[in-house]
């Protein structure tokens, strides 16, 4: 891990080197990591000043994070607790049960039903409820992006080795080389046309590990308005959490 200092911050930053590339790349993604890319020749002190010259940009960046942090209070996951899924508000309903044996959840309507045993303690109550619904998304998430890369795959022509929803901490979505696709869970909150353009993006990587203009081109034939997409998630990623 690399630092640079501007004005009383320690901006922290880590550096890939990649002796396939030719450019560098510097990229600040939630809650606040700074990475750059870098071809294998470059040294890491001009690395180092190149982004000393871009350090209001980072800086700016950083603190985009720091208001969503800021802004975003946690649930309490209490009864009555509104829950997006798929872009729409559902209440959450949770019934103590001092006899119960296993804690579940499912929905119903346009409720989430948690049933959860009455001798857990205040203390592990929320998280113990937060657990349940990650688990649901991830469940009810590798169902609906199975569904969803029937359609895709169709009209790109093209196809991952393998697909799959659980936790990441940073991205949305991510495409190793190997032709694997990972969905971040949390996306489930979002609008069905938001799930789409995730996939597709991650899709269109599989023929473009880049961000070029042939990529977004290719993203661009399938989501013509991806911009409003990429717009969305940069207002209302404070929304999207649990």
């Amino acid at each position: 891990m690399h630092e640079i200092k501007y004005k009383d911050n320690i901006i922290k930053y880590s550096i890939i080197k990649k002796s396939n590339i030719k450019n560098i790349s510097i990229k600040v993604k939630y809650p606040g990591i700074v990475t750059v890319t870098s071809p294998s020749g470059i040294s890491n002190s001009y690395i180092n000043d190149l982004l000393k010259s871009k350090i209001s940009w980072i800086s700016n960046k950083l603190r985009e994070f720091d208001e969503i942090n800021f802004n975003t209070k946690k649930l309490e996951l209490i009864d009555g607790d509104n829950i997006y899924y798929l872009g729409n508000l559902y209440t959450l309903r949770i019934n103590d049960d001092k006899f119960l044996s296993k804690n579940s959840i499912y929905l119903k309507e346009r409720e989430f039903i948690v049933d959860i045993s009455s001798h857990i303690s205040i203390s592990n109550r929320r998280n113990t409820i937060y657990e349940l619904l990650k688990e649901w998304f991830i469940t009810s998430g590798n169902e609906k992006i199975k569904e969803r890369l029937n359609i895709y795959s169709k009209i790109l022509n093209i196809y991952p080795e393998n697909i799959k929803v659980k936790e990441q901490k940073t991205t949305w979505g991510t495409c190793s080389s190997l032709g694997n696709i990972y969905i971040n869970w949390r996306i489930f909150l979002a609008p069905i046309d938001i799930i789409d353009y995730i996939l597709v993006h991650e899709l269109c990587h599989l023929k473009h590990m880049n961000h070029s203009k042939e990529f977004w081109n290719l993203v661009e034939s399938v989501i013509p308005d991806y911009k409003n997409k990429r717009e969305y998630l940069k207002n209302n990623s404070n929304k999207l959490k649990i």
